[in-house]
């Protein structure tokens, strides 16, 4: 049985920041005290301090901000690749795997998000479609806001484990995107995106459940269609849904 290693005072300090982080329930884009005061409060060297918020910085817990300190990282404290999705090679395999879990709880979070949605998501909701749809006129990789779309309505839902799966589930959706980009694939986003928002801003919590199903059923096909064209053995024709 290996022996248990004793934390080191830099790992000690970072579990302090953790605790003090907790007990004031402080949230993501929220400032840290100066330097100044946690070396006071926590009796420790300036390096060790410093050594302390990089290691959180590197398990995305803080963000540095050069010239204004040191702020709760909007991640949340979430790896780059929690799920080791980097080491699945198959990328067209990954893209329709991904599919089928979003199928499973994303129509979901789209009633939540028309039954919970604060005025001001909703309004965000609504302008995002908008976004997208100017972003493919012009020919410009979108990516980043389709994953900010889908982001906003799982936090929307009022179900924090969701928004957190969404999070998670980002690099999904921009492997769905680079394996279905085509005409086709951009004009059921907008189309769909459109509806989505719509019913979400008026509630209509079985609109929003059949459009979110459709658009991502739809992608799904798209992704079957293109491993059948190069040739891929998929044996998932048949909808989950």
């Amino acid at each position: 049985m290996a022996e248990k290693k004793n934390p080191t005072r830099v790992e000690k300090t970072s579990e302090e920041i953790i605790r003090f982080i907790i007990s004031n329930k402080m949230l993501p884009g929220n400032q840290l005290p100066t330097e100044e005061e946690f070396l006071t409060w926590f009796e420790v060297s300036r390096g060790t301090l410093r050594e302390a918020v990089k290691l959180l910085v590197a398990r995305n817990i803080l963000e540095i901000r050069q010239g204004a300190g040191t702020f709760i990282s909007h991640k949340k404290g979430i790896p780059e690749d929690p799920l080791g999705l980097n080491f699945i090679y198959d990328d067209h395999r990954l893209a329709l795997d991904m599919l089928e879990v979003r199928l499973m709880f994303e129509p979901h979070t789209a009633e939540l998000a028309a039954v919970n949605a604060t005025a001001q998501q909703r309004k965000e909701i609504a302008e995002s479609p908008r976004n997208i749809e100017s972003l493919i006129r012009r020919g410009e990789p979108y990516a980043d806001a389709d994953c900010r779309f889908h982001q906003m309505i799982a936090e929307a839902s009022g179900n924090r484990v969701i928004g957190q799966l969404m999070y998670i589930l980002h690099s999904s959706v921009s492997k769905n995107i680079e394996i279905t980009l085509d005409t086709l694939r951009d004009k059921n986003t907008v189309f769909y995106h459109h509806k989505i928002a719509r019913a979400i801003n008026e509630g209509n919590v079985i609109s929003a459940h059949w459009f979110m199903a459709t658009h991502l059923n739809l992608l799904r096909e798209f992704v079957i269609d293109k491993m059948e064209a190069d040739g891929l053995e998929t044996n998932k024709r048949h909808s989950p849904l």
